[in-house]
């Protein structure tokens, strides 16, 4: 294991690195991580510790980060600092894992923090381990334990876990903060990510449990008293404190025997109702002889019905665009902040913002402008701002660092400010491409008909027609020389017809690769078009141009989350259809009739 030092005043970061690993390649991996002044030294992190102060003694930080790695033997002999473990855990058996996290909390100051990734054996095996825990947990050090998803380490796929030790107020802490945080991340191929969204979450529970805001976030993360763990005898395994586990499907007997669906299982989507107040009555209507269920009304003739009531119903439309219209009074309100992030030219000029403070201090304030809206959760709400942050950070540094810059435009936004009417042009072509595609795409299928007369063939057909305009052509020369041959002017008939076939097909293709070369063409130019038109940008245009973008994303990220809210309420009402819309006494019904109708067959064949 490597250890990397950051500023010895304040960090300390300890990396897992492969054995072939150069000291130059880890000092790059620095570099990239906006790290430059990281002290990397090689060797033993629990046997030979590394970085010392001038006394020899150990180096003390505020902050230590780490990902060493899982499941490690280590040699107890001639260990340097022995001090610095209370419990030693057995040198067999891969069980080095909280040696590392106990070398972590020797070296941190007496109000310092430490997060390090940590495989979840550590948290309910037994013997030295559960000691070891023991050992964290009554001294008030252990602060929180976040679980986190499967696979998001290449290599291997097991999950892991973060676990959060502070010294400071450590005398005065009776609780441990658990996060289950395993069902939240985007699948990949090689391992699964954590999103940005996911990341403002953990760190919002982490935020609002450890401060006392709260002592429970429902199947998400929990305050847990010191009293419950030892009752659990110092097993800290997740699930036992914070099960994420979805609630089990209802399902009323009496609804799928008899019809219905039941006043429940409706008054349970109350969220829905409320956002959307008109949705309700579209959906469902009283039964005159039992209050306690509801039909669905005539409206709703089949499933896919749900989706059109649902997409034309004018309530959703004016529930988004209230939202909408409140996100664009905030960003009117804020514009003077993301403003003040560039710096000022001149002698009394503006020192540039932080794009960070900028960020808390607009999460803040979209939290409390939406914190009454139902639309979306808090944590929707936060996640939105988190992924539109993280998608800007590198845009949102440049402006802090070197202002509106032309350079900070994209080539697509400079394209539709500048020169319009290239790119409609060119979506009209791409349009039209995409069109003849799709002609002759659908030329070549089985069963094909031109039912419009568009002159598009079949491939097949095209080839056909080839070789016999080749042979009604060379039958018309012999006949013209030989009258016996037949009637040259049929044949010259015959071969024009197919050759108008054949000309009324090839007109269409030569259009499709003009069209390609017309796009091939302008594409090759749009770069010279994007310089040309970026010099002539000042930056006060500029500043326009990038603010408009950035408003922009920001309503298209909130668009975003208000049709997947609006999806699950489809899903919802889909879920209700699915399981009420037909009763028993429907499909016996309507297996009683396809059995009578198999039995007349059976009869007419002779088998009754």
């Amino acid at each position: 294991m490597r250890e990397i030092g950051g500023d010895p005043r304040d960090l300390s970061l300890y990396g897992q690195e492969s054995i072939g690993t150069t000291w130059s390649i880890c000092k790059m991996n620095m570099l990239l991580h906006g790290i430059p002044h990281a002290d990397i030294r090689q060797e033993d992190t629990i046997r030979r510790p590394q970085h010392k102060d001038e006394n020899g003694e150990l180096k003390r930080y505020d902050r230590v980060l780490a990902n060493p790695p899982f499941s490690q033997n280590y040699i107890k002999k001639d260990i340097d600092y022995p001090g610095r473990f209370a419990v030693w855990l057995p040198e067999k058996g891969k069980k080095a894992d909280l040696m590392f996290v106990q070398h972590m909390l020797a070296v941190l100051k007496g109000d310092g923090k430490m997060a390090t990734v940590m495989p979840h054996g550590v948290l309910f095996r037994g013997g030295e381990e559960r000691e070891t825990r023991r050992h964290f947990i009554e001294r008030g050090w252990l602060e929180a334990i976040i679980g986190l998803p499967a696979g998001l380490f290449y290599g291997t796929g097991i999950p892991a876990c973060v676990l959060v030790l502070n010294k400071k107020d450590a005398p005065t802490r009776k609780h441990v903060v658990f996060i289950n945080a395993d069902r939240d991340y985007r699948d990949g191929k090689a391992q699964n990510f954590l999103r940005a969204e996911d990341i403002s979450r953990i760190v919002h529970a982490y935020r609002t449990l450890t401060s006392g805001g709260r002592d429970a976030l429902p199947g998400y993360a929990r305050r847990v008293p010191v009293e419950e763990i030892e009752g659990e005898d110092f097993n800290c395994n997740i699930r036992r404190y914070v099960d994420n586990a979805p609630p089990p499907e209802p399902h009323d007997v009496r609804a799928h025997l008899h019809g219905g669906v039941p006043r429940s299982e409706i008054d349970a989507l109350e969220r829905f109702w409320t956002n959307y107040p008109e949705l309700r009555a579209r959906c469902f209507q009283p039964r005159s002889d039992d209050s306690t269920y509801l039909d669905f009304t005539p409206a709703v003739t089949d499933r896919r019905a749900l989706a059109e009531i649902l997409n034309g119903d004018t309530s959703v439309a004016a529930a988004h665009a209230a939202f909408l219209a409140t996100l664009d009074a905030w960003w009117d309100q804020h514009l003077p902040d993301i403003e003040a992030l560039a710096p000022s030219d001149g002698p009394n000029g503006r020192k540039p913002g932080n794009a960070y403070a900028l960020r808390r201090g607009l999460l803040a304030s979209i939290e409390d402008t939406f914190a009454s809206s139902q639309l979306l959760t808090g944590h929707q709400i936060r996640g939105a701002f988190a992924r539109y942050v993280d998608e800007l950070k590198a845009d949102l540094k440049s402006i802090a660092a070197s202002g509106w810059g032309p350079e900070l435009i994209p080539d697509a936004d400079i394209l539709e400010s500048q020169f319009p009417e290239v790119l409609a042009e060119m979506e009209r072509k791409r349009a039209r491409l995409a069109e003849l595609a799709a002609l002759f795409a659908a030329a070549d299928e089985e069963d094909y008909a031109d039912a419009d007369d568009l002159g598009v063939l079949p491939g097949e057909q095209v080839k056909a027609l080839k070789a016999q305009l080749k042979q009604l052509k060379g039958e018309a020369k012999l006949a013209k020389r030989d009258p016996n041959l037949g009637d040259h002017k049929a044949y010259e008939k015959a071969a024009v017809a197919e050759e108008t076939k054949l000309a009324r097909h090839k007109s269409l293709e030569d259009e499709a690769r003009q069209l390609k070369a017309d796009l091939r063409t302008v594409d090759k130019k749009q770069d010279e078009l994007v310089e040309s038109a970026r010099k002539k940008i000042d930056r006060d245009e500029a500043r326009k141009v990038i603010l408009d973008r950035l408003h922009r994303l920001l309503v298209q990220t909130y668009a975003s989350y208000l049709r997947v809210d609006q999806r699950a309420c489809l899903a919802a009402l889909e879920n209700l259809h699915a399981k009420y819309a037909v009763t028993a006494a429907d499909i016996e019904e309507r297996r009683d009739a396809a059995t009578g109708k198999l039995k007349g067959f059976l009869e007419e064949l002779g088998y009754g």
